[in-house]
């Protein structure tokens, strides 16, 4: 892949602001790692000198040269603790970073990036992703790098001490080094299919969770359980691909690493006899050499994390090359004197797709309440989104108070609009955290205020713990009205000038839907309000109805006047009892 390298680079600069602690952790693991290099030469020191009878180069007698191994030992074990103690922290550092700057780009992605990837496949990145990718600094990059110093330091050695034995030693390397290289290669290529099933996976079980309600009304367990095993099926057989491809790089690393031994002991005997080699020597040598082929292990192990932490990197920065909305530094703050709003011969359509809405011209006076009417299809949602700024026009453009709304701040266009939508959507938290969605800086008494103008407030003192009553997961444990309240609530801790309320179509009891109606009356005073109507009631009440069919207007007026048309699709739609379709 060629933004591979540029990735890593990328990755890397996270670890720039703890470079100190970076190096400390690298200096006392290459100290972990080579301090072992020692004791093989102790060994070697206790055999040819102090067990023979003979003075060592180290003139120890066996007490001191064993209180020096402890002291080694020792030395070692602090050495472990404080690796481990230093780059773990480290690691969770780096985790904090990356996944605070991944969630914050991502915040400020445009919402056809939520329509095209699953709620799972994000959740993997933000999660799942972001701990492999640390392994490349916490445990990959390091680890490399210091059993590579390892094997450095034990190679001078054993050429130092015998260099014949060396070669032999080394005669199976080159082709440890070229297996590795060739299976390591296929490794990344099944380490990024087993992750994108595994993509595949978690957006299939958040689907499912989340709409578990349907699955049940509509009896299709066996039907998800069958989805969810097919998908599963697939990860396996790439997770299984790529066992195979790490067993058989680890039973080639067995066999490559376990010959030299065998020759090194074959040639190393003959010495021994022959008496150009002392037995200590050899001895020492074979631990060196066992020494040297823990590392290479260990890098044959790291292969696949290593392999892992690449492709994870590369679905980290696919997400943060994705380009953010409101960008332009040059966009002035809306400042909105009246508000007005007009759509100017506006078209649209999604990509790959027909066209929604096409040379649509509206003007909504500033203060008036316009209702939005048609049958599903019609482009009234649409018209809400480019209003919003979810969506941009393909041609003409959106205006509020004379200002085309591209030209501004995207953050400052957006809050000075109140959405109150269909599909009510509370957090899983408090009433008083979902409340506060609507101004995040309110006081107690403004969000007590704003309860009792969406007439929450009886509800709210009902509940076991008032405002800090739970309300589940996607506000599970309230009941539609209540939602709806608390919804309006939040649009009234706003306070913002424009209101656009894409109207519920779920039936009420009568006391919830005139509880509903009363807030909606309040809310809806000295400010510009657009509604994506279903209740007659709210239509015959508006100051302007737009009748909209296949992303045209194709009627306007008030409801008297409209209705007096016996042909038309408004006098359809009345006759109709108010079935007027849901979101286009």
């Amino acid at each position: 892949m060629t933004h591979r390298p540029n990735n890593l680079r990328r990755f890397l600069a996270y670890a720039r602001p703890y470079w100190r602690r970076l190096v400390l952790s690298t200096l006392i693991g290459v100290t972990k790692y080579n301090l072992p290099v020692v004791f093989p030469w102790v060994l070697k020191e206790a055999v040819d000198g102090v067990l023979s009878g003979k003075p060592g180069r180290l003139g120890l007698d066996l007490d001191h040269l064993m209180v020096a191994a402890l002291v080694l030992f020792t030395i070692y074990a602090l050495t472990c603790h404080l690796r481990t103690y230093i780059a773990d922290h480290l690691a969770q550092d780096i985790v904090f970073d990356v996944r605070r700057d991944l969630f914050r780009h991502l915040q400020r992605l445009p919402i056809d990036f939520f329509q095209r990837y699953q709620t799972g496949v994000i959740s993997a990145r933000l999660i799942t992703d972001v701990n492999t990718a640390q392994r490349f600094i916490g445990l990959t990059g390091t680890n490399v790098f210091m059993d590579l110093t390892t094997l450095l330091s034990i190679s001078v050695v054993i050429v130092i001490m015998n260099w014949r034995l060396s070669l032999i030693a080394f005669c199976t390397l080159p082709l440890y080094v070229l297996i590795h290289k060739r299976l390591g290669a296929r490794m990344k290529s099944n380490s990024k299919q087993a992750r994108m099933r595994m993509d595949s996976i978690e957006g299939n079980l958040h689907e499912t969770v989340s709409g578990i309600t349907e699955v049940k009304s509509f009896t299709i367990e066996g039907e998800e359980v069958e989805r969810f095993l097919d998908r599963c099926r697939l990860h396996r057989e790439a997770v299984q691909t790529n066992i195979r491809t790490y067993a058989l790089s680890l039973g080639l690393t067995a066999l490559l690493t376990r010959i030299p031994p065998v020759l090194v002991i074959w040639a190393g005997g003959h010495m021994v006899l022959g008496g150009t080699l002392s037995v200590g020597a050899l001895m020492a040598f074979f631990a060196y050499l066992e020494m040297i082929y823990h590392p290479l292990n260990r890098l044959s192990e790291l292969n696949i994390q290593l392999a892992d932490a690449r492709a994870a990197i590369d679905r980290l920065f696919e997400f943060f090359d994705r380009e953010p909305e409101g960008t332009d530094p040059s966009s002035a703050p809306l400042a909105i004197r009246h508000g007005e709003i007009r759509f100017e011969q506006v078209a649209f359509g999604y990509p790959d797709a027909q066209t929604i809405i096409s040379g649509l011209s509206l003007t909504i006076p500033a203060g008036k309440r316009v209702a939005l009417v048609g049958p599903s299809g019609a482009g009234k949602s649409s018209l809400i989104k480019l209003l919003i700024r979810f969506h941009d026009p393909l041609q003409g453009r959106v205006c509020i108070d004379g200002q085309d709304i591209k030209d501004v701040q995207l953050h400052s266009l957006r809050s000075q609009i109140a959405l109150v939508q269909q599909d009510l959507m509370l957090f899983s938290g408090t009433v008083e955290d979902n409340i506060r969605v609507g101004r995040a800086a309110a006081t107690r008494e403004e969000i007590w205020r704003a309860a009792e103008l969406a007439n929450a407030l009886p509800f709210i003192e009902s509940l076991p713990d008032g405002l800090q009553t739970l309300v589940g997961e996607r506000g599970v444990r309230l009941s539609g009205g209540q939602k709806q309240r608390i919804a309006m609530a939040r649009a009234f801790l706003k306070d913002a000038p424009i209101l656009v309320l894409d109207e519920s179509t779920s039936n009420l009891d009568a006391l919830s839907e005139q509880q509903v109606y009363e807030a909606l009356e309040r809310l809806m005073e000295k400010r510009t309000t657009i509604t994506i109507a279903h209740r007659i009631s709210t239509i015959v009440r508006a100051d302007k109805i737009v009748v909209m069919d296949c992303g045209r207007i194709v009627q306007e007026g008030i409801h008297t006047e409209l209705v007096g048309h016996a042909d038309s699709l408004y006098a359809r739609l009345y006759r109709e009892s108010g079935l007027m379709g849901t979101q286009a």
